[in-house]
């Protein structure tokens, strides 16, 4: 008979660590300055442009410090290509992003000879403002839809389990954007969407074979039969977790920068994800038995 592994005995440990892990990410990030959103959401103005050899980030950076840019060299290096991104100085007017593009190009044109701009991307306060509200939405809407799936497709502990799990990789995920500095942008909230449905799909899986055993007429209690459910999907869950992992992780090492921060927030949210459900779900769905089961 094969060996069950005793998750549920370590549970009140790992959700300690968790918590704690979350307090600490908000209370770090808040202590930085809090969040810092992408021009996506709060507009600004994105420069790919190639410079003339023996320049470097420092130099572009000091050409036009007035805007407060950020810059980083992307691509090969001999082609001496940066992206240059910079937030609204000024939100009041919708046409600030495309002064502000202007202004840029004219200064770094005066400091440097030879400055190609490849490429040019304006976002003004208005359409950022409705980036937010439109992404806000799509993550709502998003948890609406998975409650009510999950509400028809299994009973309301296993629903209660698997929604909370859910709100603990996104908040994780989004403590650690803000200790890192990531960057909250369009990108960026895909990567939270993606693991919305990556999250749902582990935890199910978990869930389906809970479900299973407690069809079968044994004495075992609530929390046997899940260590015994978690320990016969647990090959599946790592080897589908493994080959995920895999492959964004070769999308972080080769990506460029606009991909590099998705794949790394992909990273974690999959590992934590296949983590909650095993030590955030499944708790849930033990406690829930508790106080709701007449037996």
């Amino acid at each position: 008979m094969k060996k069950i592994i005793p998750f549920l005995k370590y549970r009140f440990i790992a959700i300690g660590i968790t918590n704690s892990l979350i307090i600490a990410f908000f209370i770090i990030t808040f202590i930085n300055g809090g969040f810092r959103m992408g021009i996506d959401f709060v507009g600004g103005v994105k420069i790919v442009a190639r410079f003339e050899q023996g320049v470097d980030e420092a130099k572009i950076r000091d050409a036009i410090k007035a805007f407060d840019p950020m810059v980083q060299k992307v691509g090969q290096k001999e082609r001496n290509e940066y992206i240059i991104t910079t937030k609204l100085l000024d939100t009041r007017t919708t046409d600030a992003s495309k002064k502000e593009a202007e202004d840029m190009k004219v200064q770094l044109s005066k400091v440097f000879k030879q400055v190609e701009f490849m490429s040019i991307e304006n976002v003004g306060p208005a359409i950022g403002d409705y980036l937010s509200k439109s992404a806000i939405k799509l993550i709502i809407i998003a948890m609406i839809l998975m409650t009510i799936y999950l509400a028809f497709r299994f009973e309301a502990k296993f629903s209660a389990g698997a929604m909370i799990a859910l709100m603990h990789d996104i908040m994780i995920t989004v403590g650690f954007c803000g200790i890192l500095g990531l960057e909250i942008n369009i990108p960026i909230v895909a990567a939270f969407l993606t693991i919305f449905g990556y999250s749902v799909n582990d935890t199910i899986i978990v869930f389906d074979r809970i479900r299973e055993n407690l069809h079968m007429k044994t004495n075992e209690s609530m929390i046997d039969i899940i260590n015994r459910s978690i320990t016969e999907t647990l090959s599946r869950t790592i080897l589908t977790v493994l080959t995920t992992l895999f492959g964004v992780f070769a999308i972080f090492l080769i990506a460029g920068s606009g991909l590099s921060d998705f794949a790394l927030v992909l990273l974690l949210g999959f590992t934590i994800g296949a983590y909650s459900s095993i030590y955030i779900a499944s708790p849930i769905v033990v406690w829930w038995d508790r106080i709701f089961s007449k037996k």
